[in-house]
């Protein structure tokens, strides 16, 4: 095989993996959805790092007057003790989480990727609402070849920060 085979061989290669690896965050992404909406908090708590820090800021929705609050999880456990709580399983199993469209950067072993997010919720036979419509910004690191969330933010749109989140989106490696 020529040199000149061989880098194209080897750039092609490069381009696959990279490839691969954003479909692989994007399912990542997805999976989450599906493992919250269906009450599996061991599942959930697979997709993150030991050490994760996932942070879900919230607007108008304080009962003690505060109306912009920020619940910060810290490591997977903490994940994993949201899912299971009385809040967010009295959802289930009528919520929907509902992830993208997603822009998914790959540089290596980490990743970013930012985008929407919907939760619906079911209430009655024929009524579903948006329960939820925020904009997530994800950095995601491969461990022995799977990838995790290592840090999540989660803003709903209206919050001071929202747009700080999208532009994280625009961004280029």
């Amino acid at each position: 095989m020529s040199d000149a085979s061989e880098e194209r061989l080897d750039a092609l290669e490069a381009r696959l993996t990279r490839a691969e690896d954003e479909l692989a965050v994007h399912r990542l992404i997805v999976r989450y959805g599906l493992a919250v909406d269906a009450g599996e908090a061991d599942a959930a708590m697979e997709l993150f790092t030991d050490d994760t820090v996932y942070e879900v800021a919230a607007v108008g929705t304080g009962m003690d007057g505060d109306t912009d609050r920020t619940f910060v999880m810290k490591g997977r456990d903490a994940v994993g003790q949201m899912v299971r709580s009385d809040v967010h399983q009295g959802l289930l199993p009528n919520a929907a989480h509902t992830p993208g469209p997603v822009v998914v950067e790959v540089d290596g072993d980490r990743a970013r990727a930012t985008g929407y997010t919907r939760i619906y919720h079911r209430r009655g036979e024929d009524d579903f609402i948006l329960f939820r419509l925020a904009v997530n910004h994800y950095e995601c690191v491969k461990l022995d070849g799977n990838w995790l969330i290592d840090r999540r933010r989660s803003d709903v749109l209206g919050s001071a920060t929202v747009q700080d989140l999208m532009r994280l989106g625009l961004a280029k490696p």
